[in-house]
Order: structure tokens, then sequence, then C-alpha cells
């Protein structure tokens, strides 16, 4: 990961959860993931997403250069550690993002927008960016993940008809562009 990029790290567990049944008290017992750190930074259970592989979380932009152990705290103290099993490099060189051209849209319907990174380490990135629309709502609000600095990404618009909108995006360390101009078409 790039020191500039804000993305989602996927940790995957793999083995058998520990159970505890008591059939005294009618009670079973799992031990659950209370936290993860990577380096110096701490992420609580409550700030994880869940995935059928295990969970993801959202790396800041700030985690430091160089390789970070990934540390797995467990609800019963146990701890699973991975030394410099995640690395930072460093900072890509993105100046911006370009928009294809968008044509007038109806809205509701959905359709494919082009968006590209620039700069000399634009086919590096892998990052997503927040979207919005002005004078118009946008769905998505958070695109997927670039593909080498390129990204198609489905969105659909709300508004009314014969407005005038446009679609802006930013990443996470500022960067901001913005489409043409275009219309939401009447039906």
């Amino acid at each position: 990961m790039a020191a500039n990029a804000c993305i989602d790290v996927k940790v995957g567990l793999t083995g058998e959860v520990p159970l505890t049944l008591d059939y005294g008290t009618s009670t079973a017992e799992t031990v659950t993931v209370t936290q993860v750190s990577i380096g110096q930074q701490a992420f609580p259970a409550s700030s994880l997403k869940r995935t059928a592989e295990g969970f993801t979380l959202q790396l800041p932009v700030t985690t430091p250069q160089g390789r970070q152990d990934v540390r797995v705290l467990l609800s019963d103290e146990r701890e699973l550690v991975l030394p410099g099993a995640f690395e930072v490099t460093e900072p890509l060189l993105i100046n911006g993002f370009t928009i294809d051209y968008i044509l007038d849209r109806y809205p509701g319907e959905p359709f494919t927008m082009v968006i590209r990174a620039a700069g000399v380490d634009a086919e590096r990135f892998y990052g997503k960016v927040r979207l919005s629309a002005g004078r118009a709502g946008i769905h998505p609000m958070e695109s997927a993940a670039f593909d080498a600095g390129v990204l198609e990404q489905e969105v659909t618009l709300t508004g009314e008809p014969s407005s005038v909108v446009f679609i802006q995006l930013e990443d996470c360390t500022g960067l901001r562009t913005q489409s043409n101009d275009f219309r939401l078409l009447s039906h």
C-alpha cells in the first residue's frame, strides 16, 4: 500500500473457532475478534466490516511507511501476530483525476462513467473515491476500487428532469475533480 492511499484491508482468519458449550447453564461461548492492529494503529471490532472470509478495515492515509506487524486480539485474550505482514510504501505521485465525457442521462437509470487517475504513478492507483452530484442525488456515494488507475463505475442519478447536473469526486487526500455539465432528460 502506498503511504498516501486509503484502502480497505482484508484480513482473513482460518482455522477452527473455539466453542464452549455449558449444558448446566444452557449457554454457549465462542471466541471473537475484539481488536485488529496494523503497526501502532488499533481498530476495535466495532470498526471492522464482517465478510465471509473474515473482515475488512479502512486503513487511514496516516499509516507510517515501512513493514507493519498485524495483530489480532481475541476475546479470550490470545493474540495472533504476523510480524511485518503489511508494508506501506512511499506515496504515489497522483496529481488528480479525469472523468470521461458524460452525455445527457435519464434520472433513475444506471449508467457507467469512466474515471482515470492522473500522474506519474496513475497506473499504480487502486484506491476508491467519494462521489457526489451537483443538483442531483447519486448512488453509490463511494466508488469501487480502481484497477491500474482506471475505474468503470456504474452510478444512478436522481433529480428533476431538465436539471443541469455534474458529478464530483474526491479521494482521501483531498484531490478533487468534476465532470462536464449534462442534463437529466424527461421520459
